[in-house]
């Protein structure tokens, strides 16, 4: 996972700096914000209720949280990926049921990226989309956490996953 998030990563344009412990990476329109945490171990116990995906376990152990495109005119950001204290309090603020725990969150869409533990073995990914206004209808997005990440940098944090609809004129 390490090589592979590295690489994901990579693929982000900007200037690198280490700020704090933090990985700042800062192109001309947007911030990305990879936090490192203080304790990877201990974060990752307070996830014990939940089955978790290797490669998500791979990227808890380098950082903690993350900030992805981070406006600069506004200073908001379009997706979290959520510290373990945030997966817990999302995952009870928004009544998440079993088998859906959050692992990241969209501002601008304003629903999670949920981890399908029921799907974890299907080799077909196991996210799933839960919007906060619509939580009875999710939509399997079938991507690996890797994947769904290495997605959205190259969409650039366009939610692909979500069908859209041409409104009728």
């Amino acid at each position: 996972m390490s090589n592979s998030f590295n690489r994901i990563l990579d693929k982000i344009k900007g200037r690198r700096e280490q700020l704090n412990g933090d990985l700042h990476i800062i192109g001309e329109e947007f911030e990305f914000v990879f936090q490192m945490p203080t304790d990877s171990d201990a974060e990752i116990k307070n996830l014990k209720s939940f089955e978790l995906p290797e490669d998500y376990v791979s990227y808890l152990c380098q950082y903690s949280r993350a900030v992805l495109f981070r406006d600069f005119e506004f200073g908001s950001s379009l997706f979290t990926i959520l510290d373990p204290h945030n997966v817990i309090e999302y995952w009870k603020g928004y009544s998440i049921d079993h088998p859906y725990y959050p692992i990241a969150w969209s501002s601008h869409s304003l629903g999670c990226i949920c981890v399908d533990q029921d799907r974890l073995d299907s080799g077909n990914g196991y996210l799933t989309w839960i919007e906060s206004m619509d939580p009875d209808n999710p939509i399997d997005i079938d991507l690996t956490f890797t994947e769904w990440l290495d997605k959205l940098i190259e969409h650039e944090g366009k939610e692909f996953w979500i069908p859209f609809h041409e409104e009728e004129e």
